[in-house]
């Protein structure tokens, strides 16, 4: 094939790859300078406190579907995915399986919802996403370190969450649905 036939072929590729990844940098920089922003509020800080206390709670009541957390290391990302009211978000649970063959890690995406003036954490009924070791790290036995597991779970999270240079209040109150409440009582009664 002609070599300028090739050129005018990849030019718009080219083209195309940069206005992607110049997109997802600005939205990584919008969100990052969001929650910088955030960070010392209440909304921020009661939310966090809420997933952390509630998680360890759960663990020590023995509710059968987060037992498993004890297999792994785990972490809350600081991301919080809010809505403009700040009454509505998603939030990060990284984990790092333990075991010695163990060859995936993952995140579970949890849901807050603020409800009379308290935060109230979904658990169960979200998507969870699962990283490879082998193909992030090119060893299938060596953790995905927690920062890539946070880095990759927010690029996921960002492709709905701004709509042109908003939050798209949309994408974050949609997971908020009866479903959701009655999974989470149902959670909340499995004792393992």
């Amino acid at each position: 094939m002609n070599k300028k036939i090739i050129a005018y072929l990849l030019i718009p590729f080219f083209v195309s790859l940069a206005g992607c990844l110049n997109g997802q940098s600005k939205t990584k920089k919008m969100f990052e300078e969001q929650l910088n922003a955030i960070k010392g509020t209440k909304p921020y800080q009661d939310i966090q406190k809420s997933a952390n206390e509630n998680i360890n709670q759960w663990l020590a009541a023995g509710l059968e579907e987060v037992q498993v957390l004890k297999e792994f290391n785990w972490k809350v990302d600081d991301a919080v995915f809010f809505n403009t009211q700040k009454d509505r978000a998603y939030l990060l649970l990284l984990l790092q399986d333990k075991a010695k063959d163990a060859e995936l890690d993952y995140v579970y995406v949890m849901y807050g919802a603020l409800e009379n003036e308290k935060w109230t954490i979904y658990f169960v009924s979200l998507p969870n996403l699962v990283f490879p070791r082998e193909r992030l790290s090119g060893d299938k036995h060596q953790p995905v370190p927690l920062a890539e597991l946070s880095r990759l779970a927010r690029q996921e999270i960002l492709k709905g969450y701004y709509k042109g240079a908003a939050i798209n209040d949309e994408y974050v109150e949609k997971a908020y649905t009866e479903e959701l409440r009655n999974r989470h009582a149902k959670f909340l009664n499995q004792k393992h």
